[in-house]
């Protein structure tokens, strides 16, 4: 049999050993690309929760401005210093909305690309362990 890239004689062996290093090689660079998604997604994820921290630190602050508003008993004055305290703490939670959203989607995509080498690695494994 004649290489078609060098026009030297190999024989059968040569072919399946050089065709396990292209598959080692591939399956390598599969590892690595899962490590770097598998990464990705927890930092992403981590950023979410310190997020969604924040969010519910804000949300907590309405708390004892809502339970004014519904106190029949409180003055005017009282209940429209909590709605305009409502209304910062509302401005602060808009603030928070977009980090949330692009650290999400960073998150998302992240998460679908992991998904994505698994399945390849499942395809060319056939049911093997992986390292990552």
């Amino acid at each position: 049999m004649t290489c078609p890239t060098c026009q030297s004689s190999i024989g059968y062996g040569t072919s399946l050993v050089r065709n396990m290093g292209r598959t080692r090689r591939y399956s390598e660079a599969l590892h690595d690309e899962a490590r770097r998604y598998i990464a990705a997604v927890r930092a992403f994820h981590t950023g979410l929760v310190a997020e969604s921290h924040k969010h519910l630190h804000v949300l907590a602050t309405f708390t004892r401005h809502v339970d004014v508003l519904r106190e029949e008993r409180r003055h005017v004055r009282d209940k429209l210093a909590s709605v305009e305290a409502c209304c910062r703490e509302l401005a602060n939670l808009r603030r928070l909305r977009q980090p949330w959203r692009e650290t999400y989607e960073d998150f998302r995509h992240s998460l679908l690309r992991a998904r994505s080498v698994f399945r390849r690695m499942a395809k060319a494994s056939s049911g093997k362990r992986t390292r990552a």
